[in-house]
């Protein structure tokens, strides 16, 4: 099943740039004491989102800041 996007630039970036971050701490951070792996799939998800413009959880509770701009509903949106 696919779904469409449902998140907006601004959003894409932060999810980018806050993956890329937690990847990099993830991998150079000895001082996480065992969720080093944790952390590094969080970041691999974030990335994901962001290149992918597509959020799962986003999709679940119904939130679309690809089309309003403003993180309203879809539903909202419409209206």
């Amino acid at each position: 099943m696919s779904i469409e996007r449902n998140l907006g630039n601004v959003e894409r970036v932060i999810r980018l740039l806050l993956g890329a971050w937690l990847l990099v701490v993830a991998l150079t951070s000895p001082g996480l004491n065992g969720i080093e792996w944790f952390v590094g799939v969080i970041s691999i998800f974030l990335v994901l989102n962001g290149i992918f413009s597509r959020c799962y959880l986003w999709y679940v509770l119904d939130i679309d800041t690809h089309k309003s701009g403003a993180g309203k509903c879809a539903q909202d949106a419409q209206v």
